[in-house]
């Protein structure tokens, strides 16, 4: 049997994909670098999340007016410290949007920002959107850290706008997820040990899920901040971090006994969510949370499995499971999956000291990002409306 022509069909096939990487990579290097790199890549991750996504804002104020959950937050944005009326945690009224109200009491970092803005029933829709042009730009320069390469920086950022975390940050309007994403990556990227401990513990008052995601960002801190000469730094974050969610906690208890507020346990964990989301969310929701981009931990898992550096894999598998663990237990899924975000900033490091190779893997996740999209969620939308 002559296999000659499938070699030579199958060597022109591989030199035409890379050839199309290659030419994802110069476009990138040629429009996304340079002066104002990191802002063009947060406007590029944007407008791509945008267009790929697109919210549905026909009709959004009457939706906001109606909306349970909104009705909950103006109560707080007129006393961040007041108690939400017992009717809006009513589950036989409002079922799963009661049991989400049930838990808002002690979330004060999103009350406290309406509050202070007077943005009202519109805080999470304008508020959100700001946040994720501050994610994509912290996420371009810790990647770009990470990798040691602005190009690479630029394809991790722009890879994952298309994706459920991307557009996340634009299409939801009563949540405030984006966020709690900000204040995490403003106690990575700081160098200050007072603001990293103020900005976690900012996170965590936005959403309890963040303190799940500490160990990830520890994680983050040891392989990021690998070398002798960055060993105090290091430990200063961590203590950052640690004093965060210890403070977190203390205050957490003083203003619920003080102000006579309580986090609400409904529907959290209880057998049908957990098996629901063991049987419903895997692989599909689950997988859409990144994409492609979930390539990257599971790169960082086989080069500690080839180094064989078990204690690593332990600590990086342990860390993960951390900040997964609460998707599991809670009804909005996806939602939770993307608190474990920080996991990809530090598999990045996993890839550096490759600058080619790195750039053709990530170029790989971006291109297949925007092959997986739904004609439906985007931009095409508008048409039907």
């Amino acid at each position: 049997m002559n296999v000659e022509p499938f070699t030579v069909n199958r060597r022109l096939v591989l030199k035409a994909v890379d050839n199309c990487l290659g030419a994802v990579v110069n476009t990138i290097t040629n429009h996304f670098c340079g002066r104002l790199g990191k802002v063009k890549v947060a406007l590029g991750a944007a407008l791509l999340s945008l267009l790929v996504s697109f919210p549905l804002y026909k009709g959004l104020s009457e939706r906001l007016d109606d909306d349970v959950t909104i009705q909950a937050l103006i109560v707080k944005f007129h006393n961040p410290l007041s108690p939400i009326p017992p009717e809006l945690k009513d589950q036989h009224l409002y079922d799963g949007d009661a049991s989400h109200n049930d838990k808002l009491e002690l979330r004060l970092t999103l009350p406290i920002l309406g509050w202070m803005s007077g943005t009202g029933k519109w805080t999470v829709v304008i508020w959100s959107p700001l946040a994720a042009m501050v994610v994509f730009y912290l996420l371009a320069r810790l990647g770009s850290q990470a990798l040691g390469d602005d190009v690479a920086g630029a394809l991790f950022v722009l890879a994952l706008a298309p994706t459920f975390f991307g557009a996340w940050f634009f299409n939801d309007y009563n949540n405030g997820d984006g966020i709690a994403f900000m204040f995490l990556l403003f106690s990575i990227a700081s160098r200050n040990m007072v603001f990293a401990s103020v900005s976690f513990l900012a996170a965590a008052f936005a959403d309890e899920r963040c303190v799940a995601a500490a160990p990830l960002l520890l994680l983050y801190f040891a392989v990021s901040l690998s070398q002798v000469e960055q060993q105090n730094r290091r430990r200063k974050l961590y203590i950052a971090i640690i004093f965060g969610a210890g403070i977190w906690w203390l205050l957490r208890c003083w203003v619920a006994q003080s102000y006579h507020l309580a986090m609400g346990t409904s529907l959290l964990g209880t057998r049908s969510v957990i098996i629901g989301n063991l049987t419903n969310s895997f692989p599909s929701v689950f997988f859409d949370t990144f994409r492609a981009g979930w390539a990257i931990p599971l790169i960082a898992i086989i080069c500690l499995s080839v180094q064989r550096r078990w204690a690593a894999l332990l600590v990086y598998v342990g860390a993960f499971t951390c900040a997964l663990a609460p998707a599991l237990l809670v009804f909005d899924f996806d939602r939770s999956v993307c608190y474990a975000f920080p996991v990809l900033l530090a598999s990045l490091c996993f890839l550096r000291g490759e600058k080619e190779a790195a750039r053709k893997y990530l170029a790989a996740i971006l291109v297949t990002n925007i092959l997986l999209i739904s004609p439906g969620d985007s931009v095409l939308k508008i048409v039907t409306w």
